[in-house]
C-alpha cells in the first residue's frame, strides 16, 4: 500500500497542513499512514536540489519505502518543485522506477510565481525575514521566479527529457488551481488576474510546451522546431472559488472540491484517470469560459522565452513585438492599431528574470488577444535587440532587418496555448561591422 506523504510551500511548516490530513483520514484514504514533510525555505543558501536531497535523505533516515508506485504525494506551492527535482535527480535520471502512483498537485508553482521578486525585496524581507535574522530564502525565490532558468531547466529534465514519468501507466498527475485572487486585507496587493493571488493558473499547470526560433533576415523563413515532449497530459482542475490558501482545505467551504481530492487518491487505473482528467478538463472549462462575466476568469498564457545569438551569447537587452502583417507597403509608414493594442490590451505582467535578462515571462490575456485579432487580422512576431557596440548588433545586417513569424495561423507551431506555459527559445543573427575582420593581399 501507498504511503501519503504532504509537502507544504515557501515560508509554511507542516502543522498547516494537519487539517488536511485529518480530512483524508476522516474520508477512507488508504493506508492512514501520512507524514508530513517540513523543511526550511527562508534560508538564503537553500536550494531547491538541496531540499531534494535533504528530502531523500529524509525518507531514508524514516526507513519509508521508496520502491515503484509506493507512495502518494500531495504538494502545495513551492513543494511540487521540491518533489520534481527529488524524482527527477534521484529516479528518473538514474533509471529507476518511479515511487510516485499518485501525485496531486495543489496551486503548483511549476513555472514560477510573480511574488518571487517581491519576496526578494525589502518587503519580503519586512514580511517574512523576521523569522530567519532577515533572510528571505533567495536562492529559493530565484527558482521560483517568473521566466527563471530553474523551471526551465527542470521542464526541459522531467517533461521533454528522453523520458517522463508523466504517464498514467507510472505516475498519474494532477494540479487543482485556483482563479480567485484573495480580494481582501493586505493580501490583495498581490491579484493579478489569471491567478490565485499567488500562482497564475498557466504557471501552475504542468502542461507546457515549448519551441525554438530561429530569426534570420527579413524575407527568410523562420526555422521553427517544436521541442519533443516525453510527458503525457497532466489532469487540469480550476476552481472557480479557491485562493492560494483555500486550496489546501478540502474540508472548508464547497464540498465538490473536497471530492476531488478523495477521488484523485482513490484512482487505480489509467481509465479512471482518463475519466478523472476529462473531469478535470470539464471544470476548467466551466470556471474559465470563452466569454467570461469576470476578468478574473479570463483565459491566460505565460510566454517564457530565452533569446540568444547565433554564437550562444545570451542576448539581454531585446524587446519582443506583435504587429499586425502591413497589406501593402504603405501600410508600413501607418501607425499600427493592433500592435497598440496587442501591447496595452493582451500582454499583461512582463517579468525580467534578475540575474540574467536573457529570460523573460510574458503573461498573455488569451481571451483578449482573441477579440483584438479576430475579423481575420493578420498578428504577426518579430524581435529587436540593442546593438551592443558600433562593431556588433543583432540587426542581421542592416536595421529592423530580422525575420518574422505568422501568428495568425493554427497547428502545432502556434504560439498559443490556453492555460499553460509556453517555453520558447529565440536565436537571432549576431552580426560583426566589415572592419571586424579584414584581409589585406600582400603584395610586396
Amino acid at each position: 500500500m501507498a504511503t501519503t506523504i504532504i509537502l507544504h510551500g515557501y515560508s509554511d511548516e507542516a502543522k498547516t497542513f494537519r487539517p488536511l490530513g485529518k480530512f483524508l483520514r476522516q474520508h477512507g484514504i488508504k493506508p492512514l499512514k501520512i507524514h508530513l514533510g517540513n523543511y526550511i525555505s527562508l534560508e538564503d543558501a537553500v536550494t531547491v536540489p538541496d531540499l531534494a536531497k535533504a528530502f531523500a535523505a529524509a525518507l531514508a533516515e524514516r526507513k519509508i519505502p521508496t520502491d515503484a508506485g509506493s507512495l502518494n504525494l500531495i504538494v502545495h506551492s513551492t513543494g511540487s518543485l521540491v518533489a520534481r527535482e527529488w524524482l527527477a535527480r534521484y529516479f528518473l535520471e538514474r533509471g529507476l522506477p518511479c515511487p510516485v502512483r499518485r501525485f496531486l498537485m495543489l496551486a503548483p508553482a511549476n513555472f514560477g510565481s510573480p511574488l518571487a521578486a517581491m519576496g526578494k525585496s525589502m518587503l519580503g524581507r519586512i514580511v517574512k525575514g523576521w523569522k530567519t535574522g532577515f533572510e528571505s530564502g533567495r536562492e529559493v525565490l530565484s527558482a521560483l521566479e517568473m521566466g527563471s532558468p530553474y523551471t526551465r531547466e527542470l521542464a526541459q529534465r522531467d517533461l521533454f527529457g528522453p523520458r517522463s514519468f508523466f504517464d498514467p501507466q507510472t505516475c498519474m498527475a494532477a494540479v487543482l488551481v485556483g482563479s480567485k485572487p484573495y480580494q481582501s486585507g493586505l493580501r490583495r496587493i498581490s491579484d493579478r488576474n489569471g491567478s490565485d493571488g499567488t500562482v497564475y493558473v498557466c504557471t501552475a499547470n504542468l502542461n507546457a510546451s515549448g519551441l525554438k526560433l530561429r530569426f534570420g533576415r527579413v524575407g527568410d523563413p523562420t526555422e521553427v522546431e517544436p521541442w519533443a515532449r516525453s510527458a503525457q497530459p497532466v489532469a487540469l482542475g480550476v476552481l472557480p472559488d479557491r485562493d492560494h490558501t483555500s486550496i489546501t482545505r478540502p474540508d472548508e467551504g464547497r464540498k465538490d472540491f473536497g471530492r476531488l481530492v478523495v477521488d484523485f487518491l482513490g484512482l487505480e487505473t489509467t481509465q479512471d484517470f482518463e475519466a478523472f482528467r476529462i473531469r478535470c478538463a470539464d471544470l476548467t472549462a466551466r470556471t474559465l469560459p470563452a466569454a467570461p462575466a469576470k476578468k478574473i476568469f479570463n483565459t491566460y498564457q505565460n510566454l517564457a522565452t530565452h533569446v540568444r545569438d547565433d554564437l550562444g551569447f545570451p542576448v539581454k537587452d531585446y524587446f519582443l513585438e506583435f504587429y499586425e502583417k502591413p497589406a501593402t507597403p504603405a501600410d508600413e509608414q501607418k501607425i499600427d492599431r493592433l500592435m497598440v493594442r496587442v501591447h496595452e490590451e493582451a500582454i499583461g505582467p512582463v517579468h525580467r528574470f534578475g540575474p540574467d535578462h536573457s529570460f523573460r515571462s510574458l503573461i498573455f490575456d488569451l481571451t483578449e488577444l482573441r477579440k483584438i485579432t479576430g475579423g481575420g487580422k493578420k498578428l504577426m512576431f518579430s524581435l529587436s535587440a540593442a546593438q551592443l557596440s558600433p562593431l556588433i548588433s543583432f540587426s542581421a545586417g542592416a536595421t529592423n532587418d530580422v525575420s518574422e513569424l505568422a501568428l495568425h495561423g493554427t497547428g502545432k507551431n502556434t504560439l498559443w496555448r490556453d492555460n499553460e506555459t509556453m517555453l520558447v527559445d529565440l536565436i537571432i543573427h549576431r552580426q560583426q561591422a566589415s572592419e571586424v575582420f579584414t584581409l589585406e593581399e600582400d603584395k610586396d
